[in-house]
């Protein structure tokens, strides 16, 4: 080490890291009432209910099941938002793609698909 050492330098690191210490305290103080109040109105039921609402939309996929044409006897069966199964669709631009289908529509077309097979 060298003899030409600052004495004071340790003290001044340490007055410099309680001062951020010091800032750091000071801000998270002035932030926690706004982050105890959004944490209270985030676990009122009814915001937990409406996030509950909103969570389960956005996990719904829609069915694209073409009816007209996959089913035309049953077009009145589709659940729009629920799509629950992968089905194939023969496009003649992009060939086999795989489309999201709700319950109904997957039977319906899987109905249909068997008896013009017979």
């Amino acid at each position: 080490m060298s003899a030409n050492r600052d004495p004071h330098l340790a003290d001044t690191f340490a007055e410099a890291g309680r001062k951020v210490g010091q800032a750091l305290s000071d801000l998270l103080d002035s932030i926690q009432p706004a982050f105890d109040a959004m944490a209270s109105a985030a676990n009122r039921p009814e915001v937990q209910s409406v996030l509950g609402r909103a969570e389960r939309l956005l996990r719904r996929r829609p069915c694209l099941c073409f009816c007209s044409k996959a089913h035309p006897e049953d077009q009145s069966i589709c659940e729009m938002f629920d799509a629950v199964v992968t089905g194939q669709h023969n496009s003649d631009l992009l060939g086999d793609v795989g489309i999201p289908l709700c319950a109904p529509c997957a039977a319906a077309r899987a109905a249909h698909e068997f008896a013009s097979a017979r």
